[in-house]
């Protein structure tokens, strides 16, 4: 008696594969909006970079100051990582054109320095940065241990908040007083 191997052919095969793509490619958009994505990653990013400044703070023994940028309609559009030659005045005014920036020669557009325009970043279309507050101020500072600083170089206490929202939703990320931990939750606003 002579075994019949039964294989699938080509076509079936063909067939097969055109059916799960089909389905895909209706089902797919309906199940992820494209705006989760960008709204995520905006938060990874901010998230990632208040990180990095307090962890080079730390490796580097300096302080390292995150600053909140804004616009001529005090709307926050993005973020920028300073790294003060003199420490003790690391909680200055911010100027955009004097800052002394952390360098970032990987920058595309920013000379070096260190700086994440919401603006000029496709990524971040749709996402905004709608409220920061670190003991009442637009930054945070992190001393040559991480430790998150207010002005006069006192410990920030209280902690901070950065609200950021997009199409699909918004989030609030705190960063805790004396310890710099950083917490992400989404929020219905």
């Amino acid at each position: 008696m002579q075994s019949l191997r039964r294989a699938y052919t080509l076509a079936e095969l063909i067939i097969v594969i055109a059916i799960l793509g089909l389905a895909g490619a209706l089902l797919v958009p309906r199940l992820i909006n494209a705006d989760t994505f960008t709204v995520q990653a905006a938060v990874r990013s901010v998230i990632a970079d208040i990180t990095f400044a307090q962890t080079d703070a730390l490796a580097m023994q300096k302080v390292r100051r995150f600053q909140f940028l804004r616009d001529e309609n005090d709307r926050i559009h993005g973020y920028a990582i300073l790294a003060p030659s003199n420490p003790d005045l690391y909680d200055g005014p911010f100027d955009l054109e004097t800052a002394e920036y952390l360098d970032h020669p990987s920058a595309i557009g920013t000379g070096g320095n260190f700086i994440v325009d919401f603006d000029f970043q496709d990524r971040f279309a749709g996402v905004e940065i709608t409220e920061v507050s670190f003991d009442g101020n637009d930054w945070v500072a992190f001393d040559a241990l991480g430790g998150p600083l207010r002005g006069g170089a006192m410990p920030l206490a209280g902690g901070g908040e950065i609200r950021m929202r997009g199409a699909s939703g918004s989030y609030l990320i705190r960063l805790s007083g004396f310890t710099g931990k950083i917490t992400v939750e989404r929020i219905d606003e």
